[in-house]
């Protein structure tokens, strides 16, 4: 629906949005409303923003963050560091900048209002949430999206094991601070959590990986009782869990918060499923925070997004080649495809007996993989008839969230936000609009002993992405007594001046020989520096010290060669810095950022 103007603000979708936000919004850094303010040990600095010269405190700790571009960081593609530091390169393929004072406004503009959506919407999200335990804010809110007082805010993530990689937690607390954000500059919004529980990728949420105190790596793997791809959230767990819940338990078992997070994972029982365990852990860990969890596989949604997905099939052909436009022109642009589908594929999966299975197009009609032919008509009764056997892909569901709920913006990782340049072309074609893509925050957890450890062998934290020689040759080198490093530096700087001060006589002699010198100037000095090398290993080498230091800082910091939120649970952090660790993270760190955050959290 249109806004129509009035003398301080705009309606859209029926609510009132304070014109104002194109002057207030977007982001202002304030304590957040969302989290309870008395949490025991945590007081606020002054009240001001938060700048790199001042810190939060948890008693007495400080939680100071350092900004740390992606472009530093291995792996970033460039399509997402176009999205976060050149936005007009890539900005035909996304409707909105995040960063765009006036972007949720317009965006709020064209969200529909549809009260009968919102109303069954809303009855399921109730119950769900009833089940999941959530807090009273969580029904609060869902009652704002009921009545057509509220936006959504949208995210969501596989459902890992003990709820994955911090990442997850991060995702949502990036929308629960965008959506009180929003609320107070005029939008009024409420965070969504979807959990992508139609998946049947088990490998992808099977595993969890948790630090004990002395920064070694804990890795747990529940192991799949069938080889047919089910949707992840109607796995049930096996009576494995307990042992592998026993086990994650004894990890923290002398931290002051055990009971509290042996209580928190108390929900992963056997028989019960992937989805409902997770979902009851997310909202225990954040139950007064006002998140509402989405369980998509619930009968009743998939029956409210059966007419998107009959427009995905109704237009399969049109949507394949709109897709593939969409993928020349990104290739053409020198960006990556992030998803690949064969030149067959619908965006829709079908279940038959238990597996999910692709759905494809063929020349009479449809074929579900593995199975039989099925006519249009026919495929269009199965689906009236039964639209809970119909899942949407990893395209298509972006647009079955948006047809659900009025989504104002969408918090994505990286690949997601990759898959948002290939699922604008479908938003054209099907929903007529698109909601802005906010990348959401990134953290690396730096506690005192592994500060210690980089200010001990004089390492910028970013050098932990350098190969693991290297780490090691630096940290061995800073282990050299002081006078022969010193020594050992001022020659080969002497080295290099002496071969430099020779080269313009000779050139002058014979400009023929200018090669030859440089030549033997990189080869001297790259055998002084293997020697400077291998006096440092040696060194280094009667000192084991050396070897565990690197293995405790590569594997909290960057472990198995990725970023630690991609890898490692939040529980490892929660156990040392206790439960109040969550709500200040989403409280005192820059957001919104564009880079990538390392906090320094002390005790």
């Amino acid at each position: 629906m249109a806004c129509r103007a009035l003398s301080t603000s705009w309606s859209c979708a029926g609510i009132m949005v304070d014109r104002r936000v194109h002057r207030s919004f977007p982001w202002k850094n304030k304590p957040s409303k969302s989290w309870p303010a008395s949490r025991a040990g945590w007081r606020l600095l002054s009240s001001g923003s938060l700048v790199p010269s001042r810190a939060a405190e948890y008693d007495g700790r400080s939680m100071e963050p350092h900004c740390i571009s992606f472009r530093e960081i291995p792996h970033s593609t460039r399509l997402f560091l176009d999205f976060l530091y050149d936005f007009s390169r890539v900005a035909r393929f996304y409707a909105f900048d995040a960063f765009a004072a006036d972007s949720f406004a317009r965006a709020a503009e064209r969200v529909p209002a549809d009260r009968m959506m919102r109303s069954a919407v809303a009855e399921v999200l109730a119950e769900q949430n009833r089940a999941y335990g959530a807090g009273p804010k969580t029904q609060e809110n869902i009652e704002r999206l009921r009545t057509g007082t509220a936006f959504a805010v949208v995210t969501g993530q596989q459902i890992g094991l003990f709820t994955g990689p911090s990442y997850t937690i991060y995702k949502a607390i990036t929308a629960l601070r965008l959506a009180e954000q929003l609320t107070a500059a005029g939008i009024p919004a409420v965070p969504l959590f979807w959990m992508a529980a139609e998946d049947h990728d088990f490998a992808e949420v099977n595993h969890c990986a948790v630090l004990d105190r002395r920064h070694q790596l804990h890795k747990w793997e529940h192991p799949a009782h069938s080889a047919r791809p089910m949707q992840v959230g109607e796995i049930l767990l096996g009576d494995e869990i307990t042992r592998i819940r026993q086990e994650l338990c004894a990890v923290w078992e002398h931290s002051p918060e055990a009971a509290e997070l042996n209580a928190l994972v108390r929900a992963y029982q056997p028989g019960v499923s992937y989805a409902d365990a997770f979902a009851r852990t997310l909202q225990r860990l954040l139950r007064e925070t006002g998140l509402v969890v989405v369980n998509p596989l619930d009968a009743r949604l998939l029956a409210l997004a059966a007419p998107l997905f009959r427009q995905a099939l109704e237009q399969a052909e049109t949507l394949q080649q709109r897709l593939a436009e969409r993928n020349r022109a990104l290739e053409r642009a020198g960006y990556h495809r992030q998803v690949r589908l064969r030149e067959s594929a619908t965006l829709l999966f079908v279940n038959v007996e238990g597996e999910r299975r692709a759905l494809r197009r063929q020349r009479n009609g449809f074929q579900v993989a593995n199975h039989g032919l099925l006519g249009q008509a026919e495929l269009r009764e199965l689906l009236h008839l039964h639209p809970e056997r119909f899942s949407p892909n990893v395209l298509l569901r972006p647009l079955t969230q948006d047809t659900l709920f009025p989504t104002v913006a969408y918090v994505a990782g990286p690949a997601e936000i990759a898959y948002f340049a290939q699922a604008s072309a479908l938003y054209d074609a099907l929903l007529g609009r698109m909601p802005v893509i906010v990348p959401r925050v990134s953290f690396t957890l730096v506690d005192r002993g592994l500060q210690r450890l980089l200010e001990r062998y004089q390492l910028a934290f970013s050098e932990v992405f350098q190969p693991r020689n290297a780490i090691y040759m630096r940290m061995a080198q800073s282990r050299l007594p002081h006078s022969l490093r010193r020594r050992l530096t001022a020659n080969e700087a002497r080295l290099a001046q002496m071969l430099a001060q020779l080269e313009p006589g000779i050139a002058r002699l014979d400009p023929t020989l200018q090669g030859a010198v440089g030549t033997a100037r990189r080869k001297m000095l790259y055998q002084f520096q293997k020697l400077s090398a291998k006096v440092a290993r040696s060194h280094a080498g009667r000192e084991e010290i050396v070897e565990r230091h690197l293995a405790r800082l590569t594997t909290a910091l960057y472990p198995e060669r990725d970023l630690q939120e991609r890898t490692i649970n939040i529980f490892s952090f929660l156990a040392h810095y206790g439960m109040g660790l969550t709500p200040r993270l989403a409280e005192r760190v820059r957001f919104p950022c564009r880079d990538h955050q390392v906090v320094y959290l002390d005790g």
